[in-house]
């Protein structure tokens, strides 16, 4: 409870808007810093009621299935972000309010997070933390309940945010009353995606907060169940089959007051004991501990990576599920390679796994940030992460173009028939790998014409709003230019130039 009393509603409003608005995914490549700075002092003095779309991004799971993360328009996000400021103290009471919610929520707001985040998934020490809560959660009991809620964020309904903040009597009552602060945070949420009442962007954190909010009362309601809850997914603890069986009921009870479900797919009882581990966790940490320890790792140890990557593909085929591929490759990715031969023989294979499943391409930029490459290290990556993006170019895999370009413009090597390849994402809309190779473009002096027209494409096909980090982002380089005289939104577009605010990280 005492780190959720130090958070004071100025310290959330600023971590919110300065490092919240992007996905902690994209956060390499974007930031909302100088933003948050500028509508800070500035506030907003225009467009207060309009409702917004959200740019569109699709990440890559481990079986090569989309997975949608959100970014909101800067306007709708600063009127979210402004209306959880005034009413803090409200919202705060419902989060934190049962005694043991900072050991049964395992991602929650805390001013001391990764990132400077006011919710960061990477702040979640899975190892650590969890193993010891797990131990004194599960003592004396035999069964294990998982279950997870079924699309949990696409799921939520907005006017079921005044009914965790002030009960479902209340607020139904007054449902109509924009007066009232709770509506105004539900308007405020709506206004982010289109006016909907249904769903909640993937990737803010102000959605993350929302989901606390939700989630943090159905807790209260079920608060003499040991378990823990990973955002939507609980781990619970019981002393007999009957109470896992009561719990499942009453979980699903509970969620359906707030018009969602459980995933049956993702939903068991297992009896105890249960390893704190995943095998396949278990295996890669047991390798990598006996023959991996040391941080710097040279060509002898060719044989024992090439054991541990297989091990981790093996590993994959028995748990389609999850992601031993993606695991390994983090424990890879922070090692020093001392010379060229084994640093290609790592980017060589892990190459070729990222052909076929490239969900890992964005820990490429770890490795190479790590690892200086020589010359030939930087014409060895740039063969193959050329080989990888003109693969998946045809599945339309924003991830793998997105993280593609910014290498490529990050260790400065040059993108193989590159007119061709940005005129397929063109072709596909796809918004923020286009607006890279927009930079790209820039940075290596090549024709930015076709850039500007798709701005017209854009004003026509009416939508600016899908597109607004790219709209505005061509706007700061050339404001006069005639393709913009019909933009929305030109007079905030233009007091955010003047003031140098960028979403683009340098």
């Amino acid at each position: 409870m005492d780190i959720i009393k130090l958070l004071k509603k100025g310290i959330v409003f600023r971590k919110l808007l300065d490092y919240g608005m992007f996905s902690e995914k994209l956060s390499e490549i974007f930031t909302s810093e100088s933003y948050g700075k500028w509508i800070r002092k500035t506030g907003l003095k225009s467009h207060k009621t309009k409702d917004f779309s959200t740019v569109t991004f699709h990440l890559t799971r481990n079986n090569n299935t989309p997975r949608i993360i959100e970014i909101p328009h800067p306007i709708s996000y600063y009127r979210l972000c402004n209306e959880i400021k005034k009413n803090w103290s409200e919202i705060i009471k419902r989060i934190g309010e049962i005694d043991d919610y900072t050991d049964r929520s395992m991602v929650i707001p805390r001013p001391n997070n990764l990132n400077k985040r006011l919710v960061s998934m990477l702040s979640y020490n899975k190892n650590g933390d969890e193993k010891f809560l797990i131990l004194d959660k599960s003592f004396q009991a035999k069964y294990y309940v998982h279950a997870d809620i079924a699309n949990y964020y696409p799921s939520i309904y907005s006017h079921s945010i005044p009914w965790a903040l002030v009960g479902h009597q209340e607020a139904k009552d007054n449902m109509n009353d924009k007066r009232k602060w709770y509506n105004k945070i539900d308007f405020a949420i709506r206004s982010m995606q289109r006016n909907e009442t249904i769903g909640i962007a993937i990737g803010p954190d102000t959605s993350s907060l929302i989901s606390e909010l939700v989630l943090t009362r159905i807790d209260k309601e079920l608060n003499e169940y040991k378990y823990l809850r990973y955002i939507d997914d609980y781990k619970c603890y019981c002393s007999s089959k009957e109470k896992a069986d009561t719990f499942l009921r009453r979980l699903s009870k509970e969620l359906e007051k707030y018009h969602l479900r459980l995933n049956p797919k993702k939903t068991e009882i297992i009896e105890l004991p249960k390893a704190l581990d995943q095998y396949w966790v278990r295996e890669l940490k047991v390798f990598a501990n006996k023959f991996l320890t040391e941080e710097s790792l040279s060509k002898k140890d060719i044989n024992t990576i090439s054991e541990f990557i297989d091990l981790s593909l093996n590993l994959s085929e028995k748990n389609p599920e999850d992601s031993p591929i993606r695991y390994a490759v983090r424990i890879l990715s922070k090692k020093k390679y001392k010379d060229d031969d084994i640093y290609a023989f790592v980017i060589m294979y892990l190459s070729r796994v990222c052909f076929i499943y490239p969900y890992f391409i964005d820990l490429f930029n770890e490795l190479i940030k790590i690892n200086k490459p020589s010359e030939n290290i930087t014409e060895l990556i740039a063969k193959e992460i050329n080989s990888i993006i003109k693969e998946h170019i045809k599945y339309s895999r924003s991830d793998v173009a997105l993280w593609g370009i910014f290498i490529a413009m990050k260790y400065e090597f040059q993108i193989e028939n590159f007119e061709d390849y940005s005129n397929k994402l063109i072709k596909d809309k796809d918004c923020l790998p286009v607006l890279l190779s927009y930079e790209y473009a820039k940075k290596n002096k090549l024709k930015t014409k076709k850039y500007f027209d798709l701005v017209s494409v854009l004003v026509t096909e009416k939508i600016e709003e899908e597109w607004w980090i790219y709209i505005y982002s061509l706007f700061f380089d050339s404001p006069r230019k005639a393709v913009f005289k019909p933009i929305q939104f030109k007079d905030f577009y233009e007091n955010m130039r003047k003031d140098k605010v960028k979403f683009i990280k340098k």
